[in-house]
């Protein structure tokens, strides 16, 4: 699915929202929640002084949305409108404002097109690990900051330092892994743990868990894979010589290389059908065309229109 909306943006940006299981964005100016926002849910935004101050973000709609349980963050160079809704990405020139929804026009994409919905969740994930979370002392502040429209923006003394965003990766590849026979020793561990808790900010709740792939430091995979490229996983335990399932595309959100190992870390599998049979896997690589052998241990990066076949055909295959 790809399409552009214009006239009919927020009208359809609304439905693909109620049906997600979680909503992420990164709006520049929020004024109004025009996604129906829910406990989990991450917005980042500009909450400067002088956002607030002109009236391009809304200090109390803010306070509201923390009530709620939605993580707010804030990102004063931030000019970019994007929206992840589960495998759906909206990329385009709205603002969450009514003066978006009734009275400008504007234009937008909104796509499930693989390696884009990977590009949008590595960009909103590196955004929020460089931005400043807004906690309910920050937000008291920001509400009581007086709102007087002037127009313009800040000069050189309160310019805001930019996000460093690592180039995104827009690639497809099938990996398969396995099940470690042993428990990473205490240095391995170490290094995972500090992977959390860089990745945990980003959790919906503090529970949650993801997952992580080590590959050696040499071969293809481990140099070029990088953030922003997606993995399908074909997955097999430690003792089988078959794999016995194999997970749904899901974006890599962090890589780092340690010692002898190459770690990614990864997004749990979103929608209704996160992993499917391996021999359902096989059948769904016959109808798309792929032709190529994949075993256990298999490692191929996929043609695009191949990755974006597999994902369209995905919840029928998984359900028969």
């Amino acid at each position: 699915m790809q399409k552009v909306l214009s006239s009919d943006l927020w009208k359809a940006v609304k439905v693909q929202a109620r049906k997600a299981q979680q909503r992420k964005a990164a709006i520049a100016y929020v004024t109004q929640d025009l996604l129906g926002f829910r406990k989990g849910d991450a917005l980042l935004m500009d909450a400067s002084k002088f956002a607030i101050g002109n009236g391009e973000t809304d200090a109390k709609l803010l306070r509201t949305l923390h009530q709620q349980g939605v993580r707010l963050y804030h990102c004063g160079s931030l000019h970019a409108k994007v929206i992840l809704l589960d495998d759906v990405a909206v990329i385009g020139s709205a603002n969450l404002s009514r003066s978006s929804a009734e009275n400008l026009v504007e234009a937008g994409l909104m796509t499930d097109h693989s390696s884009t919905v990977s590009g949008v969740a590595s960009f909103i994930e590196q955004l929020i690990l460089q931005s400043k979370e807004l906690l309910a002392e920050d937000i008291d502040a920001l509400c009581k900051i007086k709102v007087t429209r002037r127009g313009g923006r800040p000069q050189e003394g309160a310019k805001q330092p930019k996000p460093e965003i690592t180039p995104l990766g827009n690639r497809i590849w099938l990996v398969g892994i396995h099940q470690l026979a042993k428990d990473p020793p205490p240095s391995e561990q170490e290094q995972i743990d500090q992977a959390i808790e860089i990745l945990r900010p980003k959790m919906r709740t503090p529970d949650e868990e993801f997952s992580y792939v080590r590959f050696g430091l040499r071969g293809r995979f481990a140099l070029e894979c990088r953030e922003g490229d997606s993995l399908i996983r074909i997955w097999r335990s430690s003792a089988a010589k078959r794999p016995s399932s194999v997970m749904r595309i899901t974006p890599v959100l962090l890589k780092q290389k340690k010692d002898r190992w190459t770690y990614f870390y990864l997004s749990d599998a979103t929608g209704k059908y996160p992993e499917m049979s391996w021999g359902k896997f096989q059948r769904l690589l016959k109808e798309v065309g792929y032709k190529r052998p994949v075993r256990a241990g298999s490692v191929q990066l996929l043609d695009p229109e191949i990755a974006d076949a597999i994902t369209r055909r995905w919840a029928a295959a998984a359900k028969t």
